[in-house]
C-alpha cells in the first residue's frame, strides 16, 4: 500500500502515485476477491479502500478531475463488488465511503463549479467520475444534474459532436480523443445499468462517435469536418491516425459494441473490424460481452432551443457612445439583413456598438451567416449577441466574425471557465471570403457560443454562466462594431434564424451535406452525413461504379442517417446523398463507398494447438484470442498446428503481429491443411510479408478451402531476427451463417 496520505494533487501533482496505485490496488484484489471467493483478498481492498476513506481530506490541483475520471470505473467498481457481493461489507463500510466521495472526491470533480467544466475530455472526465460516485452514493440529485449535463453541455458531453461521429478533441490528437469517447462510454454504461438509456440520444451518436473513432485508426480514408471545443477550434485533420494506444481503444470500443450490436441489433462495422485484432487486457476483458438483453429508457425530451427566419421585429439601440445612430434593415429579395453601427469597440470590457434585438423570456438561442464586414477597421467585427440588459457593461456574450478573417468570441461579466480570459478567444476559420456562421445559445443560466461552416455542424467554443439574480428575459439580437467611431460600418447577415421569429424569409435550396460516411456491414451499409441547413428532407442515391450512374434508393429520409439493406455481400456500392426543401434540391454530398461482407468468425476453439517444439502451451497463445499473448518460439523457422479434432471448412486465416521485435515476425510461409496429421495439402503460400504495426491484423482469403480436421502454419523464414519467430494471434475464420 502506497498511502494513505491527507492531501492528493494533480498539476501540481503531490502524492498521486501511491493514490493511482493503491486505487488499482482496490480493483484488482475486488476483482480477485469476485473470481476466487478468497476473503483475504476482499480484506485487503477494504482495508485500503477504508484507509484512504478515513485518512484523505483533500484532493486538489488544477487537472484533479483527470484523475478522477481516469480511475473512477475502478475507484467506484472495486467499492461496488465488495459493498455488492461480499457479507463481510457492513453499512458503516458503505457510509464511510460515501462520506469520502461527497466531501473530499466529489467536490475535486468539478472543482470550479455547475458547468465551469474543461473542455471536451476533461469536462467528461469529471462528469464520468461524479456520475459513477453519484451511482455508488445513490445521490438521485446529483445524478440527475450529471444525466442533463451530459445530454446538453456542447463543450463536454453528447452535444459536443456532429452528426457524422466527430467529438470535440477528434481533431486535436487520437490520444485525447479516445479520452473523452471513453469517459462518455463508460458514463453511459453506468447510466444504463441504472435504466437511462443515453445511448439513443442524437440518432445513437456514441454509435456514431465510436464508428468514425474506428474508421479513422483503421487508416479507412475519411473526411474531416472543422471542429473543436472550448480549447480550440481546429480547422484541418493533422492528427495522428492509425492510433493503437489505449488496447487501440478497446475498453470504448466493446462498450459500444455491446451497447448497439448486442442489445440494440444494430450493426458497427468499423469497430468490429478493430475487435479482430485490439488485445484483451488485464481491465478490458471485464467489457467483452457474448450476450445482452437488459434494456433501459430513453431520457426526456431536451429542452434545446429552436429557431425560425426573422424579417421583421427587431429593435434597435446604440450602446457605450456609440455613432452614427445606427440601424438595420431586412432586403427581403436577398434574404439578408443589413446593419449599420458604430461604436469604440466590444472586445474585453469594451461596450461599444450597435445592437438590433428581441427580448426573449426563456430559453432562446440565435444564429447568422456573416456575409460581409465593412473594412472600418481592421477589428470591425459583426455577430450575434445575447445580454441581461441594454446597460453599457451588463453581463453579455457574442460571437462575431472580424475584419481581420477570424471568429471572435467574448463573455465579459458571466463566469467562464478558466477566467474572462480563457472565453476571449480569436478563431481562424477556412477560407474567409466564402463567411462564416455564428451561433448563441441560452438554456436556463448558461450561454453557449457556437461557430460552423456550414449552420449545422457546430462546434461549441465558449460557455459562460449567467450568475444570480438570473433574469427570465435576456435581449438577444444582432451586433455590428465600426471599431472606428463616429464611423459607421455595414454589415450583411443572411440566414438569420432566432426563437421566435416569423418564419417569413425567402427560403433557398439547401446545400449539400458536407460529409458522407459508408460502413461495410453485413448484409447492410450504414449511412450517415452532416445534414444541411435548411433541408426538410434527404434522398440517397447508389450506384456501382465511381461516379455514377446513381439511382435513388430512398427518398423523403427526415433525418442524417440511412441503413441502406438492399446490398449483395461483395459488391462495392458507391453513394451520394441530395438535401431538399421547399425551394429545391441540393447538389450531390461527397461520395463514399462501402463493400459490404459477411461476417467472419474464428473458430479456432475447443481444439488442440502444437508447434514444431512440441510445445502445446507455447502453441495454444496464439489460439486464445488474445493478440497480447504471444507464440515466441526459439528459431527462425517453425509450424504452427491447430487440430480441431473434426473436419472444417477454413476460408480465411489472419496473423497478427505479436508486441515483440519487428524482426521476429513472420515473413515467409505456407497454410496447409490435413486430415490425418501426417499428409499435407498447401493451400496459400505468402513471402515478403511485412507488418509495420503492432498489433497489426493481415488476412488472407483460401482460394480453394476444403474440409480438413488439422490446419499448420509452416514458418520459412522471419523478417531478419536471427534467433526467435514472434506471434501474436493465429485466426481460422469462416463466414457467419445467416
Amino acid at each position: 500500500m502506497g498511502g494513505p496520505f491527507e492531501k492528493v494533487s494533480r498539476s501540481p501533482n503531490e502524492n498521486l502515485w501511491p493514490w493511482r496505485n493503491d486505487v488499482v490496488a482496490i480493483w484488482n484484489l475486488a476483482r480477485m476477491w469476485y473470481f476466487t471467493q478468497n476473503d483475504d483478498y476482499a480484506i485487503k481492498a477494504r482495508d485500503i479502500l477504508l484507509a484512504w476513506a478515513t485518512t484523505q481530506t483533500e484532493f486538489s490541483g488544477r487537472e484533479s478531475m483527470l484523475d478522477l475520471g481516469d480511475y473512477a470505473y475502478m475507484l467506484v467498481g472495486g467499492a461496488e463488488i465488495l459493498r455488492g457481493t461480499w457479507s463481510d461489507w457492513t453499512e458503516t463500510d458503505t457510509a464511510t465511503i460515501k462520506r469520502y466521495f461527497k466531501e473530499v472526491l466529489m467536490p475535486a470533480s468539478n472543482p470550479y463549479g455547475e458547468h465551469q467544466f474543461g473542455a471536451a475530455n476533461k469536462g467528461a472526465l469529471a462528469l464520468v467520475s461524479l456520475g459513477l460516485m453519484a451511482i455508488f452514493n445513490d445521490d438521485v440529485e446529483v445524478l440527475d444534474s450529471v444525466v442533463y449535463q451530459t445530454r446538453t453541455l456542447a463543450h463536454i458531453g453528447l452535444r459536443n459532436s456532429n452528426d457524422i461521429g466527430m467529438l470535440g478533441d477528434y481533431l486535436r490528437d487520437q490520444g485525447h480523443a479516445h479520452g473523452q469517447l471513453r469517459a462518455l462510454v463508460m458514463l453511459a454504461e453506468a447510466l444504463w445499468s441504472q435504466g437511462i438509456d443515453i445511448y439513443a440520444d442524437f440518432d445513437n451518436r456514441l454509435l456514431s462517435a465510436g464508428e468514425y473513432f474506428a474508421r479513422v485508426n483503421e487508416l479507412v480514408s475519411t473526411t474531416a469536418l472543422p471542429f473543436g471545443t472550448t480549447d480550440a477550434y481546429y480547422i484541418a485533420d493533422n492528427t495522428n491516425r492509425g492510433w493503437r494506444g489505449g488496447g487501440g481503444g478497446n475498453i470504448p470500443l466493446n462498450q459500444i459494441y455491446d451497447a448497439y450490436v448486442l442489445r440494440k441489433g444494430l450493426q458497427a462495422p468499423f469497430i468490429a473490424q478493430r475487435r479482430r485484432w485490439m488485445p484483451v487486457d488485464s481491465t478490458s476483458f471485464m467489457f467483452l460481452k457474448e450476450t445482452d438483453s437488459s434494456t433501459a429508457t430513453p431520457g426526456p425530451e431536451l429542452p434545446i432551443p429552436s429557431t425560425t427566419s426573422i424579417t421583421t421585429g427587431f429593435n434597435s439601440i446604440d450602446i457605450g457612445g456609440a455613432v452614427p445612430a445606427g440601424k438595420a434593415n431586412y432586403e427581403s429579395g436577398l434574404g439578408v439583413w443589413m446593419v449599420e453601427g458604430g461604436g469604440d469597440e466590444i472586445w474585453s470590457t469594451n461596450d461599444s456598438c450597435h445592437f438590433v434585438y428581441k427580448a426573449i423570456s426563456g430559453n432562446s438561442a440565435i444564429i447568422a451567416k456573416v456575409e460581409s464586414v465593412e473594412n472600418t477597421s481592421l477589428s470591425a467585427k459583426a455577430g450575434v449577441m445575447m445580454r441581461t440588459s441594454l446597460e453599457q457593461g451588463a453581463p453579455r456574450a457574442w460571437m462575431a466574425v472580424s475584419n481581420r478573417g477570424q471568429v471572435e468570441q467574448n463573455m465579459p461579466n458571466l463566469a467562464v471557465y478558466g477566467g474572462a480570459n480563457y472565453g476571449n478567444k480569436a478563431l481562424d476559420i477556412p477560407d474567409f471570403n466564402a463567411s462564416y456562421r455564428v451561433k448563441l445559445e441560452r438554456m436556463g443560466n448558461i450561454i453557449t457560443g457556437y461557430v460552423s461552416p456550414d449552420g449545422t455542424n457546430w462546434a461549441a467554443t465558449d460557455v459562460g454562466r449567467i450568475d444570480g439574480p438570473v433574469p427570465d428575459t435576456i435581449y438577444v439580437g444582432l451586433v455590428v462594431s465600426s471599431v472606428a467611431n463616429g464611423m459607421l460600418n455595414h454589415s450583411a447577415f443572411s440566414n438569420v434564424q432566432i426563437t421566435g421569429g416569423d418564419g417569413a424569409a425567402l427560403t433557398v435550396s439547401p446545400a449539400a451535406p458536407a460529409a458522407l460516411i459508408a460502413s461495410p456491414g453485413d448484409g447492410v451499409v450504414p449511412l450517415r452525413w452532416q445534414s444541411s441547413f435548411g433541408a426538410v428532407s434527404y434522398t440517397v442515391n447508389r450506384a456501382t461504379s465511381q461516379g455514377g450512374p446513381y439511382s435513388t434508393i430512398a427518398s423523403n429520409i427526415k433525418g442524417s442517417s440511412y441503413t441502406d439493406t438492399s446490398v449483395t455481400n461483395g459488391t462495392t456500392y458507391y453513394y451520394t446523398v441530395t438535401a431538399t426543401n421547399s425551394a429545391g434540391t441540393s447538389d450531390r454530398s461527397p461520395e463514399d463507398s462501402a463493400t459490404p461482407a459477411r461476417q467472419l468468425v474464428n473458430i479456432a476453439t475447443g481444439g488442440v494447438a502444437n508447434d514444431s517444439a512440441n510445445d502445446q502451451s507455447n502453441a495454444g497463445a496464439v489460439f486464445d484470442h488474445n493478440s497480447a499473448t504471444e507464440w515466441f518460439y526459439s528459431g527462425v523457422t517453425g509450424w504452427l498446428e491447430y487440430d480441431f479434432g473434426h473436419q472444417e471448412v477454413v476460408k480465411y486465416y489472419s496473423l497478427i503481429s505479436a508486441s515483440d521485435k519487428v524482426t521476429r515476425d513472420p515473413k515467409d510461409w505456407q497454410l496447409q491443411g490435413s486430415n490425418n496429421g501426417s499428409t499435407w495439402t498447401t493451400l496459400d503460400t505468402q513471402s515478403n510479408q511485412s507488418f509495420t504495426e503492432r498489433f497489426e491484423i493481415k488476412t488472407y482469403t483460401i482460394a480453394s478451402p476444403a474440409p480438413y480436421q488439422y490446419y499448420r502454419l509452416n514458418i520459412s523464414a522471419n523478417n531478419g531476427d536471427t534467433d526467435f519467430v514472434g506471434l501474436g494471434e493465429f485466426g481460422l475464420f469462416t463466414e457467419v451463417q445467416q
